[in-house]
């Protein structure tokens, strides 16, 4: 996969802040010209161990042994890193090769994933850690997307929707656009990710003309809308989002988060 433009620019920005401030810890994903490959990881695993269900515990991402993320722990909802605010923020940055990925509570000693991922030059992913942790001993599930970051054409904007909400139907999602006038695309029939989902479907971005737009997250082949998303402005030419539902199990709600890529 090539990528264009906004790739290169994120690549050449991971390069500059290693030039600006270099950690005096040597870690696998240390900022240098040598890392030429990027991800940013997805925490949508609602935890049943947690004491309080409004209090889920944060964890560590652990790079060929080495913690790499820092004090920035990966909490539920929310992306790694640099919290993905958009122009890159949410990725890290990775040496080419295949790497030794753990999601820990403690720094590695024990893990609810671990998996070793080929990391492709010039290349950009998102790794989304997912399902529900029932017992002290479960594992969770983890998915990696391929995240075409090429420039969306004048006037578009590219989305994703990935259903990572255990227990949760089938849905179709619309966005519909109220300005500049309106029209809509819909995406139809995005199960659960469960125990195999398809990487390479779920990496597909789809373009939608920029505007205004609202989401709804309708029940499968229905009209019955289950959520109802207001996205405001952010459909803005250029951009690159993915949009997520997660919770609906171990006490918590359904939710939709998002991130932008660029």
């Amino acid at each position: 996969m090539k990528l264009k433009n906004n790739i290169s620019f994120l690549f050449a920005a991971l390069v500059l802040i290693s030039i600006a401030g270099c950690q005096k810890t040597k870690e696998a994903t240390e900022l240098n010209p040598l890392a030429n490959s990027t991800a940013q990881f997805i925490h949508a695993a609602p935890d049943t161990l947690a004491i309080l269900p409004q209090v889920q515990p944060a964890y560590d991402i652990v790079v060929d042994g080495l913690v790499a993320n820092g004090s920035r722990r990966l909490t539920y909802g929310l992306v790694s890193a640099g919290g993905g605010g958009g122009n890159g923020a949410g990725y890290m940055p990775f040496l080419e090769g295949t790497r030794n990925i753990k999601i820990s509570r403690d720094s590695g000693r024990t893990n609810v994933i671990e998996a070793s991922l080929p990391f492709a030059k010039n290349s950009a992913y998102t790794i989304i850690a997912y399902d529900t942790l029932a017992t002290p001993s479960s594992k969770l599930k983890v998915v990696r997307l391929n995240d075409n970051l090429t420039v969306p054409a004048t006037g578009f904007t590219h989305v994703r929707f990935v259903h990572a909400a255990p227990n949760a139907p089938a849905v179709d999602i619309t966005f519909l656009r109220t300005v500049p006038s309106l029209d809509s695309v819909t995406i139809t029939n995005r199960s659960y990710l469960g125990a195999s989902p398809n990487a390479d479907a779920l990496s597909a971005f789809t373009p939608v003309p920029s505007g205004t737009y609202t989401m709804k997250i309708k029940a499968a082949g229905t009209q019955t809308v289950v959520a109802t998303v207001s996205l405001g402005t952010n459909l803005a030419s250029g951009r690159i989002f993915t949009y997520y539902a997660i919770g609906t199990a171990q006490r918590r709600p359904l939710a939709v988060i998002n991130t932008r890529h660029f």
